[in-house]
């Protein structure tokens, strides 16, 4: 499966599977409340959807021949599951000290929950095995070639593989198997909540209302892995933390600030990147 088909299927599976709708309560719909079911780490985005796809800039890319092969692309992949762009509300992410790769999300949608899961579990290069963690229900989703059973079993001990669960009707959480148990964990009061990291929160306080929202903690191997590509950059180890929007309306609105060890090294580094943008 192409990355792109396997990153939208996950995100499409992620809002797509309900489990025991009968105590389903009512789905959390803002970024806030999704922060509170993800567990504490060294970085956090929250994406409003919703005002992202009904922005004139989306609107504009969508028609470029260069972006709109892509974007039905993805379109076409929810279809095949039955879900759609517009069903997804609000997604708010996570982020391990490990780095990106090591993620839960959240998300928050309606959906068409039993036609979901009838069509997932119809695709022969699928697998969906289950568990039962405090009381919720986890899925893991497993590749396989389109001669095997679809059969629901206990998941593997591979924790790395992706997996999801429902919290109710209309919102999920997703990542790998350790994620999902750790945001279950965070819902139950068990374990600190990223919406608990003061230094994060004050960060994605800065501009609430902006379309997409990040904050991170820079560690060391962060900045010893920022790829110059020629360019004569700055010493980026005083960075401590950088978070930011993006917003959109007619066009993209990049906002970044980075966060120093002390006024004199963030100055130098001003100094720096100013004169590379002269040039």
């Amino acid at each position: 499966m192409k990355r792109i088909a396997f990153v939208s299927l996950m995100l499409a599976l992620a809002v797509s599977i309900s489990f025991n709708q009968a105590s389903a309560r009512a789905g959390v719909q803002a970024g806030g409340d999704l922060l509170r079911l993800l567990p504490d780490g060294s970085g956090v985005a929250v994406v409003d959807v919703q005002r992202t796809l009904t922005s004139s800039f989306w609107t504009t890319v969508s028609s470029q021949d260069k972006f709109r092969s892509a974007i039905e692309k993805v379109h076409a992949e929810f279809a095949n599951v039955g879900l759609r762009l517009s069903d997804l509300r609000t997604v708010a992410v996570s982020f391990s000290s490990g780095g990106s790769k090591d993620f839960t999300g959240v998300v928050s949608g309606s959906f068409n929950q039993a036609e979901l899961l009838t069509r997932l579990r119809a695709k022969p290069d699928l697998r969906i095995l289950s568990e039962t963690y405090k009381n919720v229900e986890i899925f893991q989703v497993n590749e396989v070639s389109k001669t095997a059973a679809q059969t629901d079993v206990k998941p593997s001990g591979n924790n790395n593989k992706m997996a999801f669960a429902f919290y109710d009707a209309g919102t999920a959480v997703i990542g790998d198997l350790n994620g999902v148990r750790a945001s279950i964990d965070t819902r139950a009061g068990t374990r600190p909540s990223i919406a608990q990291n003061a230094k994060l929160a004050a960060a994605l306080a800065e501009n609430p209302s902006a379309a997409i929202r990040f904050a991170a903690e820079v560690t060391p191997a962060m900045t010893q892995g920022i790829q110059t590509g020629g360019v004569p950059l700055p010493d980026f180890s005083s960075i401590k933390m950088v978070f930011g929007t993006i917003d959109v309306t007619s066009s993209i609105d990049i906002n970044t600030t980075l966060r120093h060890d002390t006024a004199e090294h963030a100055k130098a580094i001003s100094d720096q990147l100013n004169g590379l943008f002269g040039m």
